[in-house]
């Protein structure tokens, strides 16, 4: 059945999709030979390619010179993550995996930092990076702001087994109340990406996130990489209770 492609989207991007979902979990397999996939979808040779470039950079296909293209074995997804979109699961998301300190410095904060944390243009910021793994293995890169005075106040706290967000409550008795949350994807620095080991212009899963008080004040604004087949996250939607 000749493929209907989608208007205003890039093809090699549909063809992608497509033996994306052919190929997932088919470890060690052959796939065919360009001329063939061209045939199939009725493009060109340059097209082709470029989707098969885009799976190779996302480690679905490895390429073995004078054999050809094959689909790789996927890593096993950790079992102990377990994110369903609530304050609770994100604080126990620092109690199940580990975290690599990287850096932790007092800056000026970018502008989009200093909004999401409502400070005055002279106020700075605790920045602090670093690596969340699972298993030995790094699937989140993380970059936490938090309001100086509170980010002093964990300047001697052990964040090896914890998350940020959650020491922030420990350390100052506060609650939080809410998160402001953006997900989007996004190409990772190249510095982040070596740092997950992953090829450069693999797509990532990008979050921008705030915590809010029970005030309304916001406590901390954190930007992650997550490396998506490392990383399951999946949201949990409730229904409102009716009233009447």
């Amino acid at each position: 059945m000749p493929v209907v492609y989608r208007p205003g989207l890039p093809r090699y991007l549909q063809i992608a999709e497509i033996l994306r979902s052919r190929f997932l979990g088919a470890a060690g397999g052959r796939i065919p030979p360009e001329h063939a996939l061209c045939a199939e979808f009725r493009v060109s040779r340059p097209t082709v390619r470029q989707a098969l470039d885009l799976l190779v950079e996302e480690g679905l296909l490895s390429r073995q010179p004078g054999r050809g293209t094959f689909t790789s074995p996927l890593p096993p997804l950790p079992s102990n993550l377990r994110v369903i979109g609530s304050v609770e699961d994100m604080i126990a998301l620092g109690d199940e995996t580990r975290f690599k300190l990287l850096d932790r410095a007092t800056v000026r904060p970018p502008a989009p930092v200093a909004q999401a944390l409502r400070l005055q243009p002279a106020e700075r910021v605790a920045r602090i990076a670093g690596l969340r793994l699972t298993d030995g293995a790094p699937f989140q890169h993380a970059t936490v702001y938090l309001p100086e005075a509170i980010g002093h106040s964990l300047r001697d706290e052990d964040l090896a087994k914890t998350s940020v967000i959650g020491a922030v409550e420990r350390t100052l008795g506060l609650t939080v109340k809410y998160l402001e949350q953006v997900v989007e994807a996004a190409v990772a620095p190249r510095a982040v990406a070596e740092l997950l080991g992953v090829p450069r212009r693999t797509p990532l899963l990008h979050f921008r996130r705030t915590y809010f008080t029970e005030g309304g004040d916001p406590v901390e604004h954190a930007l992650t990489y997550n490396v998506g087949q490392r990383y399951p996250y999946t949201v949990v939607l409730l229904r409102a209770g009716r009233k009447g």
